[in-house]
């Protein structure tokens, strides 16, 4: 479930980064991987690793945000298939 909910958060980010105009994969670290990490420090290696650290702000921005709405996601999808 975990790759599940990692891989649709990338792929919606870079269809939805595409309809602004953003770089699908800037779009992918940032609001994908950034959101799903653990917290500022899977920020940093996430950023880090892409040699993408101009794009701080806005990881946190979505780790802030998009680490809740991954949880109440998880938990429904949770309570629906496996109660």
């Amino acid at each position: 479930i975990i790759l599940f909910v990692v891989l649709g958060a990338c792929l919606g980010a870079a269809l939805i980064g595409r309809l602004f105009h953003y770089y699908p994969i800037e779009a992918m670290i940032t609001a994908g991987l950034c959101m799903a990490n653990a917290g500022g420090s899977g920020d940093v290696q996430v950023l880090g690793t892409a040699d993408r650290m101009e794009l701080m702000p806005y990881a946190q921005i979505s780790s802030r945000i998009g680490g809740a709405v991954i949880l109440l996601i998880a938990s429904f999808l949770f309570s629906t298939f496996f109660a």
